[in-house]
Parts: structure tokens; C-alpha cells; sequence
């Protein structure tokens, strides 16, 4: 089994490397964690655990209070991909393409653009014994290798939520993250307040949200059911506008709750567009709405 993924994504990044989607990523993933470098960020008050050689002696003269001096630390960032493995992963978009392929290049583009940016990327996905995760590395060959093993996990083979493994990704990793997360409209629709709250409170969180196709299209297979959709129901507009709304009131329910933690979301449904919904998704964030 082989998947030509990482090369694909070079011939598309290459091919519009002079679009605003590339520039925008430099500078995006610069450190915001503290530490020690030599870049000085702040004054904060002293606390217990500070180590007392950052104390700033003169501006604590000056206040009355004992500050230290805070820098920015000169530390990778670790960017985090979380893929979904539902069953309805083995469905396609409404452009005809694989759901569970465009997810594979959706992470691939995300973790190759952070690691020529200098961040360390794993991939975490529900698999067959359980939970999967990757070391937070960079390199092309770790990219590959990532890809690899998540493509060969047949959707549907974990009895596990996607929510869970957020939960467990939370649980087990302690480092500082940029979560991104690749599902669809039942993935999203199962993220509930309590663990959006948990994972923007610590991290930076993107979600790309692969659209579904319409029961409606031509030769539409229901996955639940194992069978083609019957054309005769397409006969009847009224039935395709009722889908479109249920399918519309609950993206937007969902994006109420992911915009009150600064969540950013983007809908996409073929690869010629990961480019353009990543931009999407930093400039929402670097807009801060």
C-alpha cells in the first residue's frame, strides 16, 4: 500500500508559492512560550518559584515591588493534528473526493508548513487497539511515515470518539500545543463546550470541517444503510432544502459555541482549496474577532 501524499504536496505548494497563502504562515508559529533567551519580553511580580537571578533589581527599586524579568523562549512550537476515523470518513465530498484523502493532505500541508517554520509535529487518530499517537518530530520522513499509518487505518475500525481521543491527547500530552483538527459534520457535531473550553484554555485550536456529501447527489451511497440512495427521492426539492438546513443550523450552532473560546473553523471539501482555508484560518485568528 502506497501513498504518494508528501509529493503532492510539494507540486501544490510549489505552485503557488508566490500566493499570500505561503507568506502568511511566516512569523505564525514564532514561540509564545516563556523561558529563558535572550529576547526580553515583561516585568511580572516576583512569585515563588521564580528563579531569583531574573530579579530586575532597579525597576523593583523603583515600584517597591520585586519584579523579574520575563523572555521568550527560544523553543519549538508542537503542533498537533488530530485526524477522525469515524465511519462517515469513508464517505466523499460533495466534490467526489475521498474524505479520509483529504484529511491525510490536509494534515500532510498543515505539518510540512510547520516544520519548514522549525515546529516539531505529531498525528493522533482513533486506530484499530486504541489511540494513536506520533513523537512530536519534523522532518519529511517522519511526515511520511505519519501519513502512512493513517491512511492504512480503516475508518470505522475504533470503537473510540473522536472526542475521546481529544480527551486522551489532552490527558497524556503536556506540552503546550497548536491543535489542529480534521473531521466532518458528526465529528463536529460531538465536540461538546466542556472540552472545547479544556483545549482552547492551554492551546491554539483550528478546525477544518470536510463537507458531506448530499444524500441527494447522483449515485449518493448511504453509508449507515450499505446501499444506494434511491433516485426517486430527488424528485422532491423540499427534501434536499430540509438536509441543507438541518445541515446549516447545526454548523452554525456548533460555531457559536467554538467562537466564544476563539476557536477558528473553515469547511472544505477538495484539495485545491487546503491552501486557501489555512489562510482562512490564520487570519481569522490573527484578526481576533
Amino acid at each position: 500500500m502506497k501513498y504518494d501524499y508528501l509529493s503532492k504536496i510539494r507540486g501544490m505548494i510549489r505552485f503557488t508559492t508566490k500566493r499570500k497563502t505561503i507568506n502568511i504562515l511566516e512569523g505564525r508559529f514564532s514561540s509564545v512560550f516563556r523561558g529563558r533567551s535572550l529576547e526580553f519580553e515583561d516585568l511580572k511580580e516576583y512569585d515563588f518559584g521564580d528563579n531569583v537571578h531574573d530579579i530586575d533589581w532597579k525597576s523593583s527599586s523603583r515600584t517597591g515591588k520585586t519584579l523579574i524579568r520575563r523572555y521568550v523562549a527560544e523553543k519549538k512550537h508542537n503542533v498537533l493534528l488530530a485526524a477522525d476515523t469515524r465511519p462517515s470518513m469513508l464517505g466523499d465530498t460533495p466534490a467526489g473526493e475521498s474524505k479520509q484523502d483529504l484529511a491525510a493532505m490536509i494534515c500532510g500541508t498543515v505539518a510540512y508548513l510547520a516544520g519548514r517554520e522549525g515546529a516539531d509535529f505529531s498525528m493522533a487518530w482513533c486506530g484499530e487497539k486504541g489511540s494513536v499517537w506520533n513523537y512530536f518530530r519534523s522532518g519529511e520522513a517522519h511526515l511520511e511515515r505519519m501519513l502512512y499509518e493513517y491512511r492504512k487505518t480503516p475508518p470505522g475500525a475504533s470503537s473510540l470518539t473522536l472526542s475521546e481521543l481529544l480527551q486522551r491527547s489532552l490527558d497524556t500530552i503536556r506540552k503546550r500545543m497548536i491543535i489542529f483538527i480534521v473531521t466532518d459534520l458528526a465529528g463536529l457535531a460531538e465536540l461538546d463546550e466542556k472540552l472545547i473550553r479544556r483545549m482552547a484554555d492551554r492551546h491554539d485550536v483550528y478546525i477544518f470541517r470536510i463537507r458531506d456529501a448530499s444524500l441527494f447527489q447522483k449515485d449518493a451511497f448511504d453509508l449507515g444503510r450499505g446501499r444506494y440512495e434511491n433516485r426517486f427521492f430527488s424528485r422532491f426539492p423540499f427534501l434536499r432544502r430540509l438536509e441543507e438546513t438541518e445541515k446549516k443550523a447545526l454548523l452554525e450552532a456548533k460555531e457559536a459555541a467554538l467562537k466564544k473560546y476563539r476557536v477558528r473553523i473553515v469547511s472544505i471539501e477538495k484539495e485545491t482549496e487546503i491552501l486557501d482555508r489555512l489562510e482562512e484560518l490564520l487570519r481569522r485568528s490573527a484578526e481576533r474577532v
